[in-house]
């Protein structure tokens, strides 16, 4: 038995797949994850092949893409989404559908596992005719429908239909959803990301509760960083704080080094092992493993679906949105003092933990292979 695991080239949308690629490979089957060559480190122990350019470069040919003709949009909104919608079918399969298929066509899996904004994974098993699985880590959005159409527009462009789904792998819960799936599909416990190898977090000392500080792999907002440090050490509090692959724990200019601790990146399962509370940009990944943890959140989001994950997980009660800087002063003393976010936590942590382990995830999966 083979798998092939693909996945649009970020690491928010690696990770979630991961604890099912390794159950994978625990069982028997021999195992390859299919990206970026600069995600393969979070998976030194499976097998990984490169494909496609690095999301960096992506986003730049999408951009200059998106320019070239801008005449007949109605509004700014109207470019940014068809660009949006570009970037994960049309430009993304232009640019990397052919190494995919060939990463197929030579390793011919049983099954090709892809993540839901993985268009091309689904595309490179229709040509070859493998069963196809769909691993969905995020909430369903409004745009869902129009990502849908510009894959199946990618899909057109090479004479191939987009396949159905022999199985949908449901890392998102049912009760994050403003409207539940009509299909639950097959509901995977949330496993946070980690490793076996232990990352440098230096220890605090004190009794001050540990806010982690953690805005992504990408943080090109140092301003708000920085106000995030002092509104955490304003409250009372102590400050882990992630910085991400394009900035550096230099950069936050720390001037009181016993109260806060800055990484540029580390697994968040040993990042949470710190933390009695997290303040986040609001990716999916990094929501699901906090709550897995039973940790309330602050959410202060940005991008893409963050304003979401953000209002889905706040109306469940175990969370708030900081709808600017100027309001974690406030923000973060109640995330640390209101018993209620807690609890909400515990009990999402509950819930997440009642669902399939990625053992039992797998097995049921390939009784859906024909």
């Amino acid at each position: 038995m083979k798998a092939l695991f693909t996945t649009f080239p970020a690491y928010g949308h690696l990770l979630p797949m991961l604890p099912l690629a390794e159950a994978a490979a625990a069982d028997g089957a021999s195992v390859v994850i299919a990206t970026h060559e600069s995600l393969h480190g979070t998976a030194p122990h499976l097998t990984t092949r490169a494909f496609g350019p690095a999301l960096p470069a992506l986003l730049a040919e999408n951009e200059t893409r998106s320019g070239e003709d801008v005449l007949g949009y109605r509004s700014d909104s109207d470019r940014m989404l068809d660009s949006t919608v570009a970037l994960f079918t049309t430009t993304y399969a232009d640019l990397a559908f052919d190494e995919l298929l060939r990463i197929a066509e030579t390793e011919r899996p049983d099954v090709i596992i892809g993540e839901q904004w993985d268009y091309l994974g689904p595309l490179a098993a229709q040509r070859l005719g493998i069963p196809w699985a769909v691993f969905h880590h995020s909430p369903a959005t409004d745009i869902d429908a129009i990502l849908t159409a510009g894959a199946a527009k990618a899909g057109a462009q090479r004479g191939l239909p987009l396949p159905s789904p022999i199985a949908r792998i449901q890392l998102w819960p049912e009760w994050l959803e403003t409207t539940p799936p009509s299909d639950p599909g097959l509901p995977i416990t949330s496993t946070a990301y980690n490793t076996p190898v232990q990352a440098d977090i230096p220890a605090f000392t004190g009794d001050r509760p540990v806010v982690l500080i953690t805005l992504g792999t990408v943080v090109d907002d140092l301003p708000l960083l920085r106000t995030a440090v002092h509104a955490v050490l304003d409250a009372g509090a102590d400050a882990l704080v992630t910085t991400g692959l394009t900035a550096t724990p230099a950069d936050l200019g720390i001037t009181d080094p016993t109260r806060v601790r800055a990484v540029s990146f580390a697994p968040i399962a040993q990042l949470l092992d710190h933390a009695h509370a997290v303040l986040a940009a609001g990716g999916s990944g990094t929501t699901l493993a906090t709550l897995s943890r039973g940790l309330p959140l602050l959410f202060i989001p940005a991008i893409a679906n963050q304003p979401l994950v953000a209002s889905l997980v706040t109306t469940f009660g175990a969370g708030l949105v900081a709808a600017a800087p100027d309001d974690l002063a406030t923000a973060i003393p109640t995330l640390l003092a209101d018993p209620d976010l807690r609890t909400q936590a515990q009990t999402a942590q509950f819930r997440l933990a009642s669902r399939l382990s990625p053992a039992v995830t797998w097995s049921t999966l390939l009784t859906k292979l024909p």
